[in-house]
């Protein structure tokens, strides 16, 4: 009983954030929000997606549940139309339905020393973001007969480039070993 009097002291209460018009305070002995007059845990039926019917009286139900009328006021995320209200959030949403090409996966097998990779990865870096496309990632190896190492790169490029770009990238590493040859 001591500790429903030091509970009793300690209520502040005030209205659920939900909007479903029941007075709640918060319970340390069990850290959760209760109901002041039922003195039970507060379940809000305006948080999960239990519909309130049409209903236009507040209801009890069978697992004590309070169901509100249809008329109380739902909290701001429940109305699929408060997004909008942001001046932000339907200018970012057009431009990623607008702006967003196709895109087409691959990727390129390098291998040589390091100071050869490192070059090949950058030609292909400057090729990718030419086409405004994207580097994903990498997965390196190192051959332990030879000592070199392989480097797998992954890209992403506007469907239609990746034929393009992979030409390109040949032509460039073919032309930087024939210099490097001379």
């Amino acid at each position: 009983m001591a500790s429903s009097n030091n509970n009793q002291n300690k209520i502040n209460p005030r209205p659920c954030v939900y909007n479903c018009g029941i007075q709640i305070y918060w319970n340390d002995s069990v850290n959760e929000y209760w109901e002041v007059f039922t003195k039970k845990k507060h379940i809000c039926p305006n948080r999960g997606n239990k519909s309130s019917g049409t209903t236009t009286t507040t209801t009890i139900t069978k697992d004590g549940g309070i169901t509100p009328p249809s008329t109380a006021q739902k909290p701001r995320y429940f109305n699929p139309s408060a997004r909008k209200r942001t001046p932000y959030a339907s200018t970012f949403a057009n431009q990623q339905q607008q702006s967003k090409p196709k895109m087409s996966n691959s990727f390129e097998y390098l291998q040589g020393s390091i100071t050869e990779i490192q070059k090949k990865y950058e030609t292909l870096s400057d090729i990718v973001s030419e086409y405004n496309g994207r580097l994903h990632g990498s997965q390196r190896d190192r051959d332990p007969k030879s000592g070199l190492i392989d480097l797998l790169v992954y890209y992403e490029v506007p469907e239609g480039k990746r034929e393009e770009v992979k030409q390109k990238f040949l032509t460039i590493t073919k032309s930087q070993l024939v210099l490097r040859r001379n």
